[in-house]
């Protein structure tokens, strides 16, 4: 067998030899001379011995270039088994867990010495795969012979556990394409610590492919308790105060120090209280911070199972957005309430400017972020469609509706009605649906607590959500995202005889919302966990590259070119360089692998018990036993002879003189 057989095409060059070899042919012919007595005399080899010598180097040249040609085309010699030998032929998956809690301290460890002992007792001729799986399942060595297995021990001494999650679901699906047209009964030796948390939902799911032999080999350790960074935010109650959430298993047991560092430089630490309980959340007061993103990583000290999560990472985003308010008159209550709620926002800073709707035609609306009218029906025509048009373009815009309610709605479009109200306070209508999965309306407080005097009733278009909807029927609140934008409708008015939202506290905490929605504050992505897929859409043209925490290139997954995609592998902050500045990308470990509880008993016994023995057998014949690679011999065999060549072509070429007496 050859590895490489279009070299033998380089015995070809064998004819190169025997042309030079040509010219040393003795010749007869006689040719007239002046004189030789200035002519040194020389022996003429004509002797069968010179003949001998001559064919000597000749073969050496022959056979030194036919080695080495047969060297580069890797020849192999079929091993033979014992007589009368005979074994069963299996390809084994030898599959690492690679995910992060792999790392605890032994673990990993005993995870190497496992799999060189499911080598060790492999037979010459099975042959064996490995791979490493966390959230994707990766080949580290191709199927080779066991007897071969030197490169795979290399690679296993190599690797090192990751960052990211293991599910075990995933595992089992992606295990047959690892055997795919293998053509011989297979062995899948799974070497983890059977985390709980990697367990998938339904049983089923841990169905290993048909015909495939599973062996769960623990390496696992009993759990012990185990501490993480759950999360790092700005407060949204305390001005420049960020908040720092620890999750896992507590309390604690012993105390831990807790650090928070900002732009690399350190702005704090603390000592935890060993016998708090969860939600346990540290506040660290910054002081003033800049305009624009901020790095934000707290760290803990080590002093648990797991050291690998003992990190959390955030961008904290300190930014101003400036907020239009639009209103009939610029002392009346619709503004001097909006004006007052933006202002006192502690978790977004806005920059309020108030017009009235004369003052609104000769405003570039591209200057704001959000653009508030209160009494939406007050705008002419001309000043809607610049609205819907800034809208469409990305800009967030908040409506409300009072006296001067037209038709038409504007920006929103749909149908309104004469104004529907109540005379007594007792009448006043409550809210009776709430969609508190919406971000503007996540705020805690009693929504039905609130009462509503007046307001007009809308028939809705088409694309159009109803975020709060009043007992009768009629929407309160209404969302739409025209273009690239975003809209949100109060069918009341912001004033005293309308409703009593503007008397409640939750209104600051629904308009800080709706303004950070409205801004796309909260909107956009800005972090994303180790091993899931981040995708953010990138104007047309714009190369971006994006370089890990450790400093080198991340490699990108395949997209269009308007969207940038990207599976992290390291904890900590990407970074996005392109168009000329640089963005940041949080990344965090997935909270899920920081859970060391181990798999039930039970569920380990039902797992094995679902895959299905391997009862094809192969005999193993000579040509099915393995190949020795010869090419290293026939190498050495060849340095040999270029040795002697030289010397002998020295003696055979060498001219020799005659010595006076």
């Amino acid at each position: 067998m050859w590895l490489a057989p279009l070299f033998l095409l380089g015995l070809l060059g064998i004819g190169l030899p025997l042309w030079l070899h040509r010219f040393a042919r003795r010749t007869d012919e006689r040719r007239p001379f002046a004189s030789l007595m200035l002519i040194e005399a020389g022996e003429v080899r004509r002797s069968r011995r010179q003949q001998l010598r001559y064919w000597l180097l000749l073969a050496l040249r022959l056979a030194l270039l036919i080695l080495l040609v047969l060297a580069l085309a890797g020849p192999q010699w079929p091993r033979k088994p014992t007589a009368g030998a005979q074994t069963d032929a299996r390809l084994h998956l030898l599959v690492l867990d690679t995910s992060l809690s792999m790392q605890r301290e032994g673990v990993w460890a005993k995870a190497q010495q496992q799999a060189s002992a499911v080598l060790d007792g492999l037979h010459s001729g099975d042959r064996v795969l490995l791979a490493a799986a966390d959230h994707q399942v990766r080949v580290l060595q191709p199927a080779v012979f066991a007897s071969d297995a030197g490169p795979l021990r290399a690679s296993l001494r190599d690797q090192m556990p990751g960052q990211s999650r293991l599910d075990y679901g995933n595992l089992m699906g992606a295990a047959a394409s690892l055997s795919e047209g293998s053509g011989q009964p297979v062995v899948l030796h799974v070497i983890t610590d059977l985390q709980a948390s990697g367990s998938p939902l339904h049983l089923a799911d841990l169905q290993p492919p048909k015909g495939m032999t599973l062996d769960l080999i623990d390496v696992g350790r009993e759990a012990a308790a185990n501490q993480y960074i759950d999360a790092v935010q700005l407060s949204a109650t305390v001005a420049n105060t960020v908040d720092v959430t620890i999750g896992g298993d507590l309390p604690l047991g012993k105390p831990r120090e807790l650090r928070l560092l900002v732009d690399g430089v350190e702005r704090g630490r603390k000592l935890l209280e060993a016998a708090r309980v969860a939600p346990y959340v540290e506040h660290f007061a910054l002081g003033e911070l800049g305009e624009g993103e901020h790095r934000a990583t707290a760290v803990l000290a080590s002093g648990d199972a797991l050291a690998g999560d003992d990190a959390g990472h955030q961008l904290l985003r300190r930014v101003e957005p400036r907020v239009l308010v639009v209103a009939a008159s610029t002392s009346g209550d619709d503004a001097a309430y909006l004006r007052a709620a933006l202002a006192a926002l502690e978790g977004l800073r806005l920059r309020v400017e108030v017009i009235d709707t004369a003052t609104f035609k000769r405003r570039n609306l591209n200057d704001y972020a959000v653009v508030a009218v209160a009494d939406a029906g007050q705008l002419d025509a001309a000043q809607a469609r610049s609205l819907q048009d800034y809208a469409v373009a990305g800009g967030g815009v908040l409506l409300t509706l009072g006296p001067h309610t037209v038709a038409t709605l504007p920006v929103m479009g749909g149908r309104a009605a004469a104004v529907s109200g109540v005379t007594a306070q007792s009448q006043a209508a409550r809210i009776a649906q709430v969609d508190d999965s919406h971000p503007a309306l996540r705020q805690a407080g009693d929504w039905r607590a609130l009462r509503f005097f007046r307001h007009v009733p809308v028939q809705i278009a088409e694309g159009t959500q109803v975020l709060l909807r009043l007992e009768g029927g009629d929407p309160l609140l209404l969302q739409q995202q025209p273009g690239r934008g975003r809209v949100l409708l109060l069918t009341s008015a912001l004033d005293r005889d309308w409703n009593d939202l503007a008397l409640h506290p939750q209104f600051v905490g629904f308009l800080a919302e709706a303004a950070a929605w409205l801004a796309g504050e909260r909107g956009r992505v800005e972090s994303a966990t180790v091993g899931s897929v981040f995708t953010r859409s990138l104007n047309a043209g714009a190369g971006v590259q994006v370089f890990a925490p450790d400093g080198r290139r991340a490699a990108l997954l395949d997209s269009g070119g308007d969207e940038l995609r990207l599976a992290p592998t390291q904890a900590g902050f990407y970074e996005l360089r392109g168009g000329g500045r640089s963005q940041w990308l949080a990344v965090h470990t997935d909270p899920r692998e920081s859970q060391l509880q181990r798999m039930e008993s039970q569920r380990i016994d039902e797992w094995q018990q679902m895959a299905t023995p391997a009862v094809q057998t192969v005999a193993v014949t000579a040509t099915q036993v393995g190949w020795i690679p010869v090419w290293f011999w026939l190498l050495l065999l060849a340095a040999v002879l270029a040795f002697i060549e030289p010397l002998v072509a020295n003696s055979h070429l060498s001219v020799k003189r005659e010595h006076s007496a």
